[in-house]
Protein backbone atom coordinates (compact mmCIF):
# COMPACT_ATOMS: atom_id res chain seq x y z
CA UNK A 1 0.00 0.00 0.00
CA UNK A 2 1.24 3.47 -0.77
CA UNK A 3 0.50 5.05 2.61
CA UNK A 4 1.67 4.60 6.15
CA UNK A 5 -1.83 4.74 7.65
CA UNK A 6 -3.47 1.72 9.23
CA UNK A 7 -6.54 2.40 7.08
CA UNK A 8 -7.67 4.99 4.54
CA UNK A 9 -10.87 6.96 4.63
CA UNK A 10 -12.41 7.59 1.25
CA UNK A 11 -15.32 9.70 0.02
CA UNK A 12 -15.55 11.83 3.16
CA UNK A 13 -17.75 14.41 1.39
CA UNK A 14 -19.97 12.06 -0.58
CA UNK A 15 -19.54 10.22 -3.85
CA UNK A 16 -18.56 12.46 -6.76
CA UNK A 17 -20.45 12.06 -10.03
CA UNK A 18 -18.97 12.60 -13.48
CA UNK A 19 -20.41 12.03 -16.93
CA UNK A 20 -18.93 11.39 -20.33
CA UNK A 21 -18.23 14.47 -22.44
CA UNK A 22 -17.22 12.52 -25.54
CA UNK A 23 -15.83 9.22 -26.71
CA UNK A 24 -12.75 8.70 -28.89
CA UNK A 25 -12.37 5.48 -30.87
CA UNK A 26 -9.44 4.37 -32.96
CA UNK A 27 -8.27 1.01 -34.31
CA UNK A 28 -6.79 -0.13 -30.98
CA UNK A 29 -8.75 1.47 -28.11
CA UNK A 30 -11.74 3.42 -26.85
CA UNK A 31 -11.28 6.46 -24.61
CA UNK A 32 -14.12 8.02 -22.64
CA UNK A 33 -13.40 11.72 -22.11
CA UNK A 34 -14.66 13.62 -19.08
CA UNK A 35 -14.63 17.30 -18.19
CA UNK A 36 -12.47 18.29 -15.19
CA UNK A 37 -14.43 18.01 -11.96
CA UNK A 38 -13.78 19.98 -8.76
CA UNK A 39 -15.05 16.95 -6.80
CA UNK A 40 -12.19 14.72 -8.01
CA UNK A 41 -8.74 16.26 -7.65
CA UNK A 42 -5.26 14.76 -8.10
CA UNK A 43 -5.31 13.86 -4.37
CA UNK A 44 -8.62 12.00 -4.74
CA UNK A 45 -8.98 8.28 -4.03
CA UNK A 46 -12.30 6.53 -3.75
CA UNK A 47 -15.59 5.68 -5.39
CA UNK A 48 -16.89 7.66 -8.36
CA UNK A 49 -20.34 7.44 -9.93
CA UNK A 50 -19.86 7.56 -13.71
CA UNK A 51 -22.66 8.33 -16.14
CA UNK A 52 -22.00 6.84 -19.57
CA UNK A 53 -24.09 8.51 -22.28
CA UNK A 54 -22.79 6.62 -25.32
CA UNK A 55 -21.21 3.29 -26.15
CA UNK A 56 -18.46 2.54 -28.68
CA UNK A 57 -19.23 1.00 -32.04
CA UNK A 58 -16.48 -1.61 -31.57
CA UNK A 59 -17.23 -3.20 -28.20
CA UNK A 60 -14.21 -5.54 -28.34
CA UNK A 61 -11.64 -2.74 -27.86
CA UNK A 62 -10.02 -1.97 -24.47
CA UNK A 63 -11.43 1.04 -22.59
CA UNK A 64 -9.60 3.93 -20.94
CA UNK A 65 -10.90 6.99 -19.09
CA UNK A 66 -9.48 10.46 -19.59
CA UNK A 67 -10.38 12.39 -16.43
CA UNK A 68 -8.07 15.44 -16.40
CA UNK A 69 -8.81 16.36 -12.80
CA UNK A 70 -7.68 13.07 -11.21
CA UNK A 71 -4.66 11.85 -13.09
CA UNK A 72 -3.93 14.35 -15.82
CA UNK A 73 -3.60 11.41 -18.18
CA UNK A 74 -5.58 8.52 -19.59
CA UNK A 75 -6.14 5.60 -17.19
CA UNK A 76 -6.96 2.05 -18.30
CA UNK A 77 -10.25 0.79 -16.89
CA UNK A 78 -9.96 -2.65 -15.32
CA UNK A 79 -12.50 -5.19 -14.09
CA UNK A 80 -12.58 -6.61 -10.57
CA UNK A 81 -10.30 -9.50 -11.55
CA UNK A 82 -7.72 -7.03 -12.90
CA UNK A 83 -8.33 -7.69 -16.60
CA UNK A 84 -8.73 -4.81 -19.02
CA UNK A 85 -12.34 -3.66 -19.50
CA UNK A 86 -13.70 -3.55 -23.05
CA UNK A 87 -16.51 -1.59 -24.64
CA UNK A 88 -18.80 -4.56 -24.04
CA UNK A 89 -18.42 -4.04 -20.26
CA UNK A 90 -19.94 -0.54 -20.34
CA UNK A 91 -23.55 0.11 -21.21
CA UNK A 92 -25.32 3.45 -21.21
CA UNK A 93 -26.28 4.40 -17.67
CA UNK A 94 -24.66 4.81 -14.25
CA UNK A 95 -21.58 2.81 -13.26
CA UNK A 96 -19.56 2.73 -10.05
CA UNK A 97 -15.76 2.79 -10.34
CA UNK A 98 -13.00 2.90 -7.74
CA UNK A 99 -9.92 5.05 -8.29
CA UNK A 100 -6.81 4.09 -6.32
CA UNK A 101 -4.42 7.01 -6.76
CA UNK A 102 -1.65 5.29 -4.82
CA UNK A 103 -1.44 2.46 -7.36
CA UNK A 104 -2.92 4.23 -10.41
CA UNK A 105 -5.81 1.78 -10.74
CA UNK A 106 -9.28 2.61 -12.05
CA UNK A 107 -11.58 -0.37 -11.52
CA UNK A 108 -15.15 -0.94 -12.70
CA UNK A 109 -17.27 -2.21 -9.80
CA UNK A 110 -20.80 -2.04 -11.22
Amino acid sequence: MGTSFLFNRVNLNGIPCIETASITENATSVTYNFNPSPAVSPRFSGIIAVRVDEVPTNTALPVSFNVPSIAGTTIALTLIGGTQATGADLEEGIHIVFYDRFNGILQLLV
